[in-house]
């Protein structure tokens, strides 16, 4: 998620009016002129899309006020998503289904490499922590999760004795990398 989709959350979740108001011009900005695009390639009429815009920013509003709302790409990729999905909904309830040309494409492509950003720094991020903790704890985590190692082969290679020997460390281990990301 990025820094003015945060915001654009925080502002409608706070229930100030300016504030809401500021967010829904910047979600207009970003979201309806794919949405009518989608919708007007699709069997739909710039009203449809209008309507659709509206029910799509109403279910946004409703979801981060009840707090049920995750966001795991960006605002725009998923309003046009739920656009596409509401819009498919009322083809089929009047019958004028064709085949939905997929124009969100574009925004699911954003979604993949902005998740892939943030996978690569929690990897970074977690390597880091792994290099900073103890040497017996980085060789256990190392083994386990890196190399998939069994808990009885962790204890003949690192010559700790029995298996449980090898969970305790490795518990240990998860404890303080925990700790370290929670700080």
């Amino acid at each position: 998620m990025n820094s003015l989709d945060l915001h654009i959350i925080q502002q409608l979740s706070s229930r100030n009016s300016g504030q809401e108001s500021d967010a829904l011009q910047v979600l207009r900005r970003q979201c309806f002129a794919p949405i009518i695009q989608q919708i007007c390639s699709n069997n739909g009429t710039v009203q449809d899309a209008k309507d659709i815009y509206q029910d799509v920013i109403i279910n946004l509003v409703e979801k981060i006020r009840t707090g049920n709302f995750i966001l795991t790409g960006t605002l725009r990729a998923y309003n046009c998503e739920v656009a596409r999905r509401l819009w498919l909904k009322r083809l089929r309830k009047t019958g004028r289904i064709s085949r939905l040309k997929d124009c969100t494409q574009q925004f699911q492509d954003e979604s993949d490499t902005l998740q892939s950003i943030l996978t690569q720094e929690q990897n970074k991020a977690l390597h880091l922590q792994i290099d900073a903790l103890l040497g017996k704890e980085k060789q256990v985590l190392r083994l386990f999760y890196f190399e998939k190692k069994k808990m009885t082969e962790i204890a003949q290679i690192m010559n700790l004795g029995s298996p449980q020997v090898a969970k305790n460390l490795k518990c240990k281990a998860m404890k303080k990398l925990k700790d370290k990301f929670r700080q």
